[in-house]
């Protein structure tokens, strides 16, 4: 079979590039695998052939747009399956959903008050973009990264479209039980975390429950938090002084090595206001720490509340956040029971696993669709 991965970046360090990733290495062991990207860490593997896309990367709009057009332009050829990640492309017949704009943009709305002028610019193009497509999409599979995404893509932009839920995979080897882990008391060390010191760990953008977290904290007598984040933290450290717990805050900016905070960590936070799946729920899963995380994360749909990790009913809620905050930091065993089953979860959601049902869903279209031209203009049409 002959593949077309279309995608922004190819990288491990996060979501869909890492999804890309981990597909693209695993079929091109028995396929033809072609990758079209705008940043490309090739690891050396020598069985994908790569193919570098220009795009004008000065704003995320900007970065998507000049993307999509081309790659539209740049994908020839024929192949069984061009895949692309959301509309990275026009050109394709397999389509991985990872986010449903317009409900990103509500819930953001929703939990900040307000968008900024750029977030609303952004979220109405993109919006209606998705619209348009989702709408009028035919021939073609989507994959959607969680329930919630596929729902919110039938009902936001009524789509007709067949829609398969193929969740994210975890790597259960390079995520291995944060107790269990050499790097744990090293980790701990360099950051100035004390031998038995309670350690709560939040990881990825901060506009997705960092000030929920802060507030949490501060309803408690003891324990630190961790932030792993691109973001700007300037606000949040205002959060946090205002609320006098400045001292057992600790930003730590973006990493390229997350699992060594898994490693040093205790708990993982995720009081989100809207995730389309959260990789790092599962990744903290893998690593055995209790998670507590809000319904609004895809990755929810794979806890069981007290039996593999905690779920939060109202995201905004900090003293709720607070409460199972204290349960899992004064009930050791608790945490450790919800944590093992946490990891016998993550250990289910391979990225194996992932690449098998992707791989069923390329044959759904094999038998109708022996060949995709590099010469159809509307994915609508593309076969």
């Amino acid at each position: 079979m002959k593949i077309a991965f279309v995608v922004h970046d190819y990288r491990r360090r996060e979501g869909h590039s890492r999804y890309v990733v981990e597909l693209a290495t695993r079929f091109a062991e028995d396929n033809e695998v072609h990758v079209f990207a705008n940043h490309i860490e090739a690891e050396g593997n020598s069985r994908i052939h790569f193919h570098h896309v220009p795009a004008w990367r000065t704003s995320a709009l900007g970065s998507i747009l000049s993307f999509a057009v081309q790659a539209t332009l740049h994908v020839r050829g024929e192949f069984d399956i061009i895949h692309n990640q959301g509309l990275c492309g026009l050109r394709g017949n397999v389509f991985t959903a990872h986010i449903a704009n317009r409900a990103w943009h509500r819930a953001l709305r929703q939990a900040a008050g307000r968008l900024t002028f750029r977030e609303w610019v952004s979220g109405t193009t993109l919006s209606g973009l998705e619209y348009v497509f989702y709408r009028t999409a035919r021939n073609v599979q989507l994959i959607a990264v969680s329930k919630r995404i596929s729902n919110d893509i039938r009902e936001l932009y009524g789509s007709r479209a067949p829609i398969t839920v193929v969740y994210h995979g975890v790597d259960s080897k390079s995520f291995i039980p944060a107790r269990q882990n050499p790097l744990r008391n090293l980790v701990r060390a360099e950051i100035g975390l004390g031998e038995h010191e309670m350690t709560y760990l939040f990881v990825g953008d901060l506009r997705k429950g960092a000030r929920q977290c802060l507030e949490a904290l501060s309803k408690l007598q003891s324990g630190k938090l961790l932030f792993v984040s691109r973001s700007a933290e300037g606000s949040y450290l205002a959060i946090a002084s205002a609320l006098r717990i400045e001292e057992r805050v600790i930003f730590l900016g973006s990493t390229g090595q997350v699992e060594r905070y898994y490693a040093a960590a205790d708990a993982l936070l995720l009081p989100t206001h809207y995730d389309s799946f959260a990789l790092v729920v599962t990744e903290a899963m893998a690593s055995a720490l209790p998670v507590i995380v809000s319904r609004e994360a895809g990755a929810a749909e794979l806890i069981q509340h007290g039996v593999n990790g905690f779920l939060l009913d109202d995201y905004n809620d900090s003293a709720e956040l607070a409460e199972k905050m204290r349960a899992v930091a004064e009930d050791p065993a608790l945490a450790e029971r919800i944590g093992h089953a946490g990891r016998r979860t993550a250990e289910c959601h391979s990225w194996d696993v992932t690449a098998a049902e992707t791989m069923r869903v390329y044959e759904r279209l094999l038998p109708e669709h022996a060949s995709v031209r590099g010469n159809s203009g509307q994915p609508s049409e593309t076969a």
